[in-house]
């Protein structure tokens, strides 16, 4: 075998192995991008999570309180807990907050809200106070009974 042929042999295999090494490197410095992150994600879920859990309790210590009706405190709670992807599993001790929130979801709020007549503010004020005495006792305890909980 001639020397030039396997000269050539030796450039084309050093340069496989070089472009190879070229990629594992680069796949090396990618999976650690890649995990590090995943550990930032993973922290700033906890963050968040933490700080939905705070919002809960708080609001849970306002209704028991009475520093906030529950209908507001309901719909509240029921939209954070939406948030953290509660298992069905746990989602039976905040039943009373959904129901709450299900029946006045529909009535308009903010901007909406002051666009409507007096007549039908009224009007929802009035299915609102109803849902309230019907569904009151269930939301404060169940409001009892997540205070100190963490989801």
């Amino acid at each position: 075998m001639p020397a030039w042929l396997i000269l050539l042999q030796g450039i084309i295999i050093l340069t496989l192995a070089l472009i190879a090494i070229y990629y594992c490197v680069r796949l090396y410095k990618l999976r650690n991008r890649i995990r590090k992150q995943e550990a930032e994600q993973t922290l700033e879920a906890g963050i968040r999570r933490d700080e939905i859990n705070n919002s809960i309790q708080i609001l849970c210590r306002s209704l028991i309180a009475g520093q906030v009706e529950s209908s507001e405190a309901s719909l509240r709670i029921s939209a954070l807990m939406d948030q953290l992807s509660v298992p069905e599993s746990r989602s039976c001790e905040f039943v009373a907050f959904d129901t709450m929130a299900a029946a006045i979801k529909h009535i308009p709020i903010l901007d909406a809200w002051k666009s409507l007549s007096k007549i039908e503010r009224q009007q929802y004020r009035v299915v609102i106070q109803k849902k309230q005495e019907e569904l009151d006792e269930f939301v404060v305890e169940a409001a009892r009974k997540m205070i100190g909980q963490s989801f």
